[in-house]
């Protein structure tokens, strides 16, 4: 089996999660693991289940969902058990019949909280602030591994007139985060769901991301721990150490967790940098497109008087859901009904300052019936994306994705 199983395969909630290591082989000659936990941390365990399980000739299984929906069945044959945040943890430890092994106890991996919001952020969300506005409405989770967060990130500043500005546009407060993906296709009223950024992942066609500034970003864990059961167990031991090692840290990364950074490697000078940024992801941060962002900051990084190269090469190419952020300040509102301008336009102009050739996709123009006339000045017009990605990577371009 690959490093990783796709995700649309392992998004699986409120349910038993069969992996096995033997097809075709007699079920009952393979060595059954069962694990237990809550709905933030599922996916990327799933997935990590499965290679383990691959790995080791083994059966896993994984059961996932709010834990008043499987605290019993775990109670009577769990083997390892994971937790949301740490005080759900400390919760399952004070529960005496799920018998949970305390020094077992291990802290995985890290998510920043986030808001999402509707594709084209219509209401203009740029950061936290912006969901004090009047008329936005908010969902919220009051339960799980979201307990508390809005609040955490309401007050960080110390100043309760922000959460009694938050707590008036809450317009929903969703039990589980399973309830909360469900509700944000049924309420169209909903404007933005403050969470953790993990949810972006089963909701990536239908909301965009908007990352929060470090003066409202809270951090949560995700632990796991072995059951006096799971002590005995000959795999118990070794699928948590499996989680905690770099096999397991990718994973989790492809699921937006946040790893320990490893030890920097040194890097040699270059006299010549070519980078082509590919930016096709509809996310914002502080009311501009985040891709266009990150180039940015790269296009100053090679400004800088340190070590910077004698010839740099930046070329952003844009295409798919981010496609709008190069329309002129007239077509704008085409795309995004009631807005006054593109919040971009600024932006593009300076990173053509900075020599970035900011190039948009002519099969994505076609697809959206723009012309040439619809474009902002100066970007080019590529015939496809992917091809001409392709043809800059031949010519020794580094490819980055934002």
């Amino acid at each position: 089996m690959a490093a990783g199983v796709g995700h649309a395969r392992v998004w699986a909630f409120g349910g038993v999660f069969v992996l096995t290591g033997l097809a075709g082989a007699d079920a009952s000659a393979q060595q059954v693991l069962r694990v237990y936990g809550s709905e933030g941390p599922a996916p990327a365990i799933q997935e990590a289940a499965a290679v383990f399980g691959e790995e080791h000739q083994a059966r896993v299984e994984v059961v996932t969902g709010p834990p008043d929906t499987w605290v019993v069945q775990a109670a009577a044959q769990a083997d390892v058990i994971f937790a949301s945040a740490d005080f759900m943890m400390a919760d399952f430890v004070r529960r005496s019949e799920l018998k949970i092994a305390e020094s077992s106890v291990t802290p995985l991996y890290l998510r920043p909280s986030a808001v999402l919001v509707r594709p084209g952020n219509p209401k203009q969300i740029g950061d936290f602030p912006d969901l004090l506005k009047p008329g936005v409405r908010v969902m919220v989770v009051s339960g799980s591994g979201q307990t508390g967060l809005w609040e955490d990130m309401a007050g960080k500043q110390g100043d309760v007139r922000t959460i009694r500005a938050f707590r008036e546009n809450i317009a929903v407060f969703a039990p589980s985060s399973t309830e909360a993906l469900k509700l944000w296709d049924e309420r169209p009223d909903i404007d933005a769901y403050v969470t953790w950024n993990i949810w972006h992942v089963p909701l990536r066609d239908r909301a965009t991301l908007v990352e929060v500034s470090r003066d409202y970003t809270i951090y949560r864990q995700c632990s796991i721990a072995l059951t006096e059961r799971g002590k005995e167990h000959p795999l118990g031991g070794r699928f948590i150490a499996f989680l905690a090692s770099p096999a397991g840290a990718r994973i989790f990364q492809s699921w937006q967790w946040l790893t320990a950074p490893g030890e920097p490697e040194p890097r040699p000078a270059r006299k010549d940098v070519a980078v082509v940024c590919r930016i096709d992801k509809d996310e914002w941060k502080a009311n501009l497109g985040a891709g266009l962002s990150m180039v940015r900051e790269l296009a100053q990084v090679y400004r800088s008087p340190a070590g910077a190269p004698e010839r740099v090469r930046l070329s952003a190419v844009v295409h798919g859901e981010a496609a709008y952020w190069l329309l002129k300040d007239e077509s704008y509102p085409r795309v995004v009904a009631g807005a006054t301008g593109n919040p971009n336009r600024e932006l593009v102009e300076e990173l053509q300052s900075l020599g970035v050739s900011v190039e948009l996709c002519g099969a994505t123009m076609t697809e959206r019936g723009w012309t040439d006339a619809d474009i902002l000045a100066g970007v080019k017009i590529v015939p496809n994306a992917y091809a001409r990605m392709v043809e800059l990577e031949l010519e020794g371009y580094a490819y980055v994705r934002f």
